[in-house]
């Protein structure tokens, strides 16, 4: 937290940059003969008007190292796969806002 001004899932007017928004998740199922699951793709996002790259991909470095840590889930599922499955940054069409993309994937079964 201490390298961006919030995460959000919505940023309220005039949110300082750099700042973090929790994206679209996608969920897909994921079945076989003897089990039920799902995939789950979650994307972050990561905003800054740094004179470069670098802050975006600093921040999504953070995003990636506290997300790759096992995850739990109670109820009876666990996630067989977490992975990253893209990232990038990327000039925003105003041309003074980076914008950093995070996309990672989770497979979750239900036994």
């Amino acid at each position: 937290m201490n390298i961006v001004t919030g995460i959000f899932d919505h940023v309220p007017a005039d949110q300082a940059y750099p700042y973090v928004v929790i994206g679209e998740p996608v969920s897909d199922p994921w079945d076989t003969k003897t089990t039920t699951g799902e995939q789950i793709a979650v994307v972050i996002h990561v905003w800054s008007q740094y004179e470069g790259k670098k802050e975006c991909y600093d921040i999504l470095n953070a995003c990636l190292q506290a997300t790759s840590n096992r995850l739990s889930i109670e109820g009876g599922f666990s996630i067989e796969n977490q992975e990253r499955t893209n990232m990038t940054v990327f000039d925003d069409i105003d041309g003074k806002t980076r914008h950093g993309v995070l996309r990672l994937r989770y497979t979750i079964n239900n036994k």
